[in-house]
């Protein structure tokens, strides 16, 4: 199978390459030459732009100009299929040979063997394929030899004679078969039941020319005392998406089709935005009794109603503004004077966000307004009862290990304070109480999230960078308890909300005994005091919505989610939303500190008694923040004082990062 085979050999392929590349693997073209192809593009990806220059270059489709080939074609062989039945579904991968496992020899010094299934002698024979029936019988059912100009080597077979099922845990037929090494073979499915990874026998390791710190041992200061660990772990996960049961949206028919799914998701998400934000405006004594848009037919003109709904469209007249709200039940406009003291609030209200209006309903379909109000937090807040102790947390975001701007040594710097190895007796005494750390995602560099990343990179491999931050993290005292969340440069879902890191990938963190990977957002509860953790994606909308909003603000950008209560309220926008039938990103509960990161700039302040903070990087200004004069704040660590939830102090480590 393409997939495996490319995975074997440490590289990936997107699933648009794949449906472009699958019908002709082995039988037009070779493994070898498909790796040949993209190493020479200086590419470990392939992609949908590689796989058709590739097939335009073997003369097996003209959408792109035609190219010499670089290697002779090698066809014939085994062919496996993928099926996926229909789109939304996920399809087993069949094989009618018996021997499954073929066994291919590592390699090294750049060049690849692979095992092609035929003689090289053999003159090319195309095989056309109309179904997947028709498929099955062309491919033979007895063991296939694999001819590579040597002695034939036989395989055990691991599966016997049945297709190869990847159940829900990514074993196969359930069957788990490890290497002896610990590694179980699986495949992991994407979107569609296109397979994304291989994670099967362990390739011997090449001799790498980058470092994944695994000879990074900070020692600790044997005479320092901890009183954290001497504290018990008040620590609880009050809100993760992983936790959160979803049902998917049911079709109205047997046939009903992709798109009809993904409408009744996005109906069934909007629906659950306006009932959570319904029940926040009820808790505002200010508002009045709600009423349906669509039962406003009813009510007499001049009538004052308060209505609630989402803002789907807003424009400035020469007396005024008007907006349009829906809800469940219908549309209505909305009419404010700008002299009302509430129209001031139209400009910083984002599209798709909830919002209630008090006024006069005309009996025209138009309220003329009196009144606007934001979901908003309450500005006065019950206090929390004080602890017996201080006890400290300490907030990072953007790590991005992996990048060539990566502040290596500041972070090593910054272990070596956690590990009792301090100046004086003040940052002895905080080192001394911490108890926490949470980081707010983008933990790596990841791979392809940007045009001309590849140049950027220390460590060009996804799997690597992982194992490198776990290198680094392994090193934080056991008695912290770290928390780390995914953002978009992770390998993670891209859509909002993140349940987690995909653990194929980033395994090497969740085998540290002293983290808890957490979803975005999250909510965290440190000693009864309550932490919203996101990574902070939705500041992009905010920035592009809201005037006199930058990223070189994020803390203010930041209050403007508050007030709307949601972390992503624009849909449409540049934060992709995912199809749930539940809107997750609603900040149903005031937490007492709200963290976020994305943007490298450390910025905080206190809204209502929320003290909202973004914690800025490890990362020093690249090339691309150049382009959009984004000036980072790299390599300060903020600590927080759990009991009140305020800013204890800020350790600056920016002198040992380099290119600042």
């Amino acid at each position: 199978m393409l997939v495996e085979d490319l995975m074997r050999n440490k590289y990936l392929i997107t699933p648009s390459a794949y449906y472009l590349l699958e019908q002709y693997y082995k039988k037009d073209f070779s493994l070898a030459e498909l790796i040949k192809f993209a190493k020479a593009r200086g590419s470990f990806v392939i992609t949908s732009s590689i796989a058709e220059e590739f097939l335009s270059s073997k003369g097996l489709i003209t959408s792109a100009p035609p190219e010499a080939s670089e290697v002779p074609s090698e066809t014939g062989g085994l062919e496996t299929y993928i099926s996926t039945g229909n789109p939304v579904e996920k399809g087993p991968l069949e094989s009618s040979n018996d021997e499954n496992m073929v066994e291919t020899e590592s390699f090294s010094g750049g060049e690849s063997f692979v095992s092609t299934g035929t003689d090289l002698n053999e003159s090319p024979v195309e095989v056309v394929v109309d179904s997947e029936e028709s498929a099955q019988e062309e491919v033979s059912s007895g063991p296939f030899p694999v001819e590579t100009g040597e002695n034939v080597v036989d395989v055990p077979d691991l599966y016997g004679d049945e297709p190869l099922d990847a159940d829900s845990n990514g074993e196969l037929n359930g069957v788990s078969v490890e290497n002896g090494n610990g590694v179980t073979p699986k495949i992991i499915y994407g979107d569609y039941g296109i397979p994304i990874a291989y994670v099967g026998e362990e390739v011997p390791e090449e001799e790498k020319s980058y470092s994944v710190y695994d000879d990074v041992v900070i020692t600790p200061n044997p005479a320092f005392h901890y009183r954290a660990a001497e504290m018990p772990d008040e620590s609880e996960v009050v809100f993760d998406v992983k936790n959160v049961r979803l049902s998917p949206p049911k079709a109205n028919n047997a046939a009903g089709k992709e798109g009809e799914f993904l409408v009744e998701a996005y109906r069934l998400y909007f629906r659950s935005r306006l009932k959570k934000m319904r029940r926040i405006f009820r808790e505002n004594p200010e508002i009045g009794g709600i009423i349906d848009i669509g039962k406003l037919s009813y009510v007499q003109p001049g009538s004052e109603v308060t209505v609630v709904g989402l803002l789907t469209d807003k424009r400035e007249t020469s007396k005024g503004y008007v907006l349009e709200l829906e809800d469940a039940t219908g549309r209505i406009k909305v009419f404010i004077n700008r002299n009302r003291e509430d129209a001031k609030l139209v400009m910083s209200i984002m599209h798709d966000a909830a919002i209630a209006v008090s006024g006069k309903y005309s009996g025209k379909g138009m309220i003329f307004a009196d009144h606007i109000y934001l979901p908003d937090v309450p500005k006065v807040r019950s206090p929390k009862p004080p602890l017996k102790e201080k006890v400290y947390a300490v907030l990072l975001s953007d790590i991005h290990v992996g990048s060539n701007k990566f502040c290596e040594k500041a972070f090593e710097k910054f272990l070596e304070w956690l590990n009792g190895n301090v100046e004086n007796e003040t940052h002895a005494e905080l080192v001394s109480r911490i108890k926490y750390m949470i980081i707010a995602g983008d933990v790596v560099d990841g791979v392809g999230i940007y045009p001309g990343q590849y140049e950027e990179l220390a460590i060009p491999d996804i799997f690597d960078q992982y194992e490198a931050l776990a290198n680094l993290l392994r090193n934080v005292p056991d008695h912290i308890h770290v928390f780390i969340g995914p953002g978009n440069h992770d390998a993670a879902r891209t859509a909002l909300p993140q349940p987690g890191f995909y653990e194929e990938y980033a395994r090497p963190i969740y085998r540290l005994k002293n983290v808890t990977i957490i979803s975005n957002p999250a909510l965290i509860k440190l000693h009864g005091r309550e932490f919203l953790i996101a990574h902070g994606r939705g500041i992009e909308d905010v920035v592009t919505e809201i005037p006199n909003r930058s990223h070189h603000r994020p803390a203010e950008a930041m209050v403007e989610l508050l007030k709307l209560r949601h972390l992503a309220p624009t849909f449409g926008g540049k934060v992709p939303i995912a199809p749930d039938p539940e809107d997750l990103l609603v900040i149903e509960s005031v937490p007492d500190l709200f963290q976020a990161g994305h943007v490298h700039v450390m910025q905080y302040k206190i809204y209502n008694g929320v003290f909202v903070i973004n914690t800025g990087t490890w990362q020093a200004q690249t090339e691309f923040q150049k382009m959009v004069n984004i000036v980072p704040t790299p390599a300060r660590v903020p600590i927080i004082d759990v009991e009140t939830a305020r800013l204890r102090a800020v350790i600056n480590f920016e002198q040992f990062c380099e290119g600042v």
